[in-house]
């Protein structure tokens, strides 16, 4: 505390000391032992002023000050409530005119929005539209460069299966040549075939037909021939004569006794049924000979009324059987059909005429000539007469052809299949 504040403290608690001690000391002062003071003061019967008077008019300025104060206070306050109410509604009035400016951003920010939504969308359209003309030229652009593609891709695979068709033809040109050398060659091992199957065949007393087949092999083994026929039953050396007319008339070297054997099986001129035939050979014994040994080469010899087939293979005993060969005999409407057209080409064959061959020619073309013909005539007379023809035709150069070829000329004339 600083020196002034003591010094006023000590003035001020001096003076009150020296009251308290004149109103104890003054004689004229009686005092009241009650509890508490009265309030018109320490002195009765006075007519001096007391502190009760001083009190009353202190209370009663206090009780102005009083009013005033609370008529200030009063004042003051619905001054504040006047300001308060100004503040709210200066507040409301600031609040309203936030909202409004707030309302009229938000109006000019969507509007603003909104235009640059349709700028936007105007930009968008407008790019989708140039897009799709862009594709539109690009789909005209590929379509037209697809269409030359596939132009030049025909042109290519045009020319493609033009060499595609000259190679093919080429090829079968060549197959053709090796087909006819083949032939050629086959019909020089078959006429030696045939010649030796003849003598085995007459050596033992086997019979020949339209429909025939035997087997020949060279050593001492015991091979058998077995054949299925259309009906499925089995022909072989165990059921020798089938229902169907087959009959196995040459079962050889059941005991060792040939060394150039021969098995035959034939069925009597014209009786063979049509259908499906399956030639088997079987390995089924090998003897114990010199110059027996396996595996055994042998040939097979089909005569399917007059086309003459050569086989050829090699068994070993224990090997299981072999299916060798399977051929078709005709129907005999079908063989009185070929027989029918037979006669009729060897009928225009004399005339100097092929109908076939005719057919086949260019306008500029020459017919054939008369050395093609006596060619096309021996054959065809030599098919006419397998097919059993009662009549022969002369050759171009008006000899007589021959009325009945032998096994030997058949086997000449046709061609053998060697595997």
């Amino acid at each position: 505390m600083d020196p002034q504040s003591i010094g006023m403290l000590a003035v001020f608690g001096g003076g009150f000391t020296i009251g308290l001690w004149y109103i104890v000391a003054r004689n004229d002062t009686k005092l009241n032992m009650r509890q508490g003071m009265s309030p018109e003061g320490l002195r009765y019967n006075s007519g001096q002023p007391g502190f009760g008077n001083a009190k009353q008019q202190l209370n009663t300025k206090l009780a102005i000050v009083e009013e005033r104060r609370r008529a200030r206070e009063i004042a003051r306050g619905r001054l504040a409530q006047l300001e308060a109410e100004q503040n709210v509604k200066k507040q409301a009035a600031e609040r309203a005119a936030r909202a409004s400016a707030e309302q009229a951003r938000e109006a000019e920010r969507l509007r603003l929005a909104a235009i640059a939504e349709a700028q936007a969308e105007a930009e968008a359209q407008a790019q989708q539209a140039e897009e799709d003309a862009e594709r539109r030229r690009r789909e005209r652009e590929e379509a037209r460069l697809a269409e030359a593609r596939n132009a030049q891709l025909a042109e290519l695979e045009a020319q493609r299966q033009d060499e595609l068709a000259a190679a093919e033809a080429a090829r079968l040109a060549e197959i053709e040549a090796a087909r006819e050398a083949e032939a050629i060659q086959s019909k020089q091992a078959a006429k030696a075939a045939m010649k030796e199957l003849k003598e085995r065949l007459e050596r033992e007393g086997a019979r020949s037909s339209d429909v025939q087949v035997s087997l020949m092999w060279n050593n001492f083994n015991d091979l058998d021939l077995h054949i299925v026929c259309p009906s499925g039953e089995r022909i072989h050396g165990g059921n020798k004569i089938s229902k169907c007319g087959g009959e196995l008339d040459v079962d050889a070297n059941v005991r060792p006794e040939s060394k150039k054997p021969v098995e035959n099986v034939y069925w009597p001129e014209g009786t063979a049924p049509a259908g499906q035939y399956q030639v088997y050979v079987h390995h089924y014994k090998k003897h114990k000979k010199r110059r027996s040994k396996d595996p055994t080469k042998f040939q097979l010899i089909v005569n399917s009324v007059g086309d003459v087939m050569e086989y050829k293979a090699a068994l070993t005993h224990g090997d299981p059987i072999m299916l060798v060969a399977t051929f078709e005999v005709p129907s005999m409407a079908e063989r009185r059909r070929a027989k029918k057209e037979l006669e009729d080409r060897l009928a225009a064959l004399e005339r100097g005429e092929d109908p076939e061959a005719m057919a086949d020619l260019a306008p500029e073309e020459a017919p054939i000539t008369t050395t093609e013909t006596e060619g096309l005539i021996d054959e065809l007379n030599e098919r006419l007469e397998r097919e059993g023809a009662d009549s022969t035709f002369d050759g171009a150069d008006g000899s007589e052809l021959p009325s009945a070829p032998d096994l030997d000329e058949l086997s000449g004339n046709q061609p053998n299949q060697e595997s």
